[in-house]
């Protein structure tokens, strides 16, 4: 069967497949070249989506499939960064992993039209606020946006409403009383990341004890 026929849960598993072997990604491999990126708002403002702020782009549906596996497979190749920020903050590692795909889906490079960086589109702000010397080290982004990510679990007690902070901004979710702004892109980004998850979750066994994030619920897994 050929890729082209193939249903998106085995573009998917084959994306993956092709990942395995790559079980870490030297910084070096990726310090070539800045790519701009569509979205990433400003985690530290409280404002609305500009129409400045992000750029549509539309790929041909027979280029929309390989795009797919190969943001997939960069993913994946994360894996064991990704695991130790699990290990450290008790993030599900299939929750980080649906962020980096949808924020930068697996470019370390990547850039926002408003400055924020790498694979978890961190602000600058929010970089070093969390630590992060160098925010295109693959470990040091992956590491600070979970902090980031960890602090607002807890801060909002839901997935929703953490990722709406973490796209918008904390000041946009309080702004309209703990609730998910009303942004057109924040509307958009939220449903997309839980989307991820649930295909990462179905293909990655985390180890250890992790936050299990369901159902708008924060829980804790063994």
């Amino acid at each position: 069967m050929s890729l082209s026929m193939c249903p998106a849960g085995c573009r998917f598993l084959t994306a993956i497949v092709l990942a395995a072997a790559a079980v870490a990604v030297p910084h070096s491999a990726l310090a070539s070249g800045v790519v701009m990126i569509v979205g990433g708002l400003n985690h530290d403002a409280d404002r609305a989506v500009d129409t400045d702020r992000t750029a549509v782009i539309v790929e041909p549906a027979n280029r929309q499939s390989s795009s797919n596996m190969a943001r997939d497979s960069r993913v994946i190749a994360l894996t064991p960064l990704i695991n130790e920020a699990a290990h450290n903050t008790g993030i599900d590692p299939a929750l980080l992993m649906a962020v980096i795909d949808v924020e930068s889906g697996g470019d370390a490079r990547a850039v926002s039209p408003r400055g924020a960086s790498g694979l978890m589109q961190l602000m600058p702000a929010t970089a070093a606020r969390h630590g992060t010397l160098d925010v295109f080290d693959p470990k040091q982004n992956i590491a600070a946006g979970a902090r980031y990510l960890g602090q607002l679990l807890h801060q909002f007690g839901t997935l929703p409403l953490a990722l709406a902070a973490y796209n918008a901004g904390e000041g946009a979710v309080l702004k309209y009383g703990k609730q998910i702004p009303p942004f057109e892109e924040t509307l958009t980004y939220v449903p997309r990341v839980l989307d991820r998850y649930q295909r990462y979750r179905s293909v990655v066994q985390p180890q250890g004890r992790f936050l299990l994030v369901r159902s708008g619920d924060v829980l804790s897994r063994e």
